[in-house]
């Protein structure tokens, strides 16, 4: 049964305040892409690099999502992320859904030390 890109953004944002890579790698396509200013990473495998990155620069942070904008199969968002030493104010992603995951996301955001 598919998932609307909204039930499945939400999952993922329950997984990623709750940082379960594995439950985060779940929400994409076998083929998804990841981009990043780095590069970009494909499949499960890269998500899953990328998302071990994004928490080892942000552990267990406190999310904030302030803007939010659907477009059909499209979202933005912008993010912040405070953890104990490490803060993201300017996150911006853009997610592309496919019937049940996301096939295509790109993640930016400068990693400040507090």
């Amino acid at each position: 049964m598919a998932r609307t890109p909204q039930e499945i953004f939400k999952h993922h944002a329950e997984v990623l305040i709750a940082g379960d890579i594995d439950g985060i790698v779940s929400d994409y396509d076998d083929d998804a892409v990841f981009i990043t200013p780095d590069g970009v990473k494909h499949g499960k495998a890269g998500v899953r690099e990328g998302f071990e990155k994004l928490l080892k620069d942000l552990p267990n942070a406190q999310w904030s999502v302030p803007t939010q904008h659907f477009v059909g199969d499209i979202l933005f968002i912008e993010w912040q992320a405070v953890s104990e030493k490490t803060r993201a104010t300017d996150g911006i992603d853009t997610f592309v859904f496919s019937e049940n995951g996301i096939r295509a996301q790109t993640v930016r955001y400068t990693l400040e030390q507090i």
